[in-house]
């Protein structure tokens, strides 16, 4: 995975995007309850997909392994403080997903053209990519998000 400088030297614990968030808010039930590091490429994240995100009997969904690789991607913008929303997301199964293992998943930003960010996220299985996804970005402003429902200050991670 290629990144770029950018993202600076990472370490320490991200902040949710926001409380009720699908991928990182601690206030969904229906979570995944992911808690990204930097590590001063991208971010990274320990799971365990479990019985609410299986598709075949004892594998991931593919749409459940497709949002973990989405929130991923997506919070390679939080210490960028960047507000942007995913407008392409191609995802590639290298192997099945098993439920009720450990998995890593990894993401970076790969460039930036303009509004566009280019990201990179992999959900690894014992150290092999199991799922890859490529992820186009758009920077959007703040008022974005303003006009769908969040609060000013609802999206403290972000600084909107």
């Amino acid at each position: 995975m290629t990144v770029v400088s950018e993202m600076g030297e990472g370490g320490g614990s991200l902040p949710p995007h926001h409380g009720n968030c699908l991928g990182c808010g601690p206030g969904n039930a229906a979570g995944l309850g992911l808690e990204f590091v930097g590590d001063g490429a991208g971010i990274v994240a320990a799971l365990v997909l479990d019985e609410r995100h299986e598709g075949a009997p004892g594998l991931a969904h593919g749409g459940a392994v497709a949002t973990v690789l989405d929130e991923a991607a997506g919070s390679v913008l939080l210490p960028l403080r960047l507000p942007a929303v995913t407008a392409q997301l191609n995802v590639s199964f290298s192997e099945p997903v098993p439920l009720g293992v450990p998995l890593t998943v990894r993401a970076a930003l790969d460039r930036r053209d303009g509004r566009k960010l280019h990201i990179t996220a992999e959900v690894e299985l014992d150290g092999r990519c199991a799922a890859r996804a490529e992820a186009l970005f758009i920077v959007v402003s703040p008022d974005h998000f303003h006009t769908h429902g969040a609060d000013p200050g609802g999206i403290p991670a972000l600084g909107i």
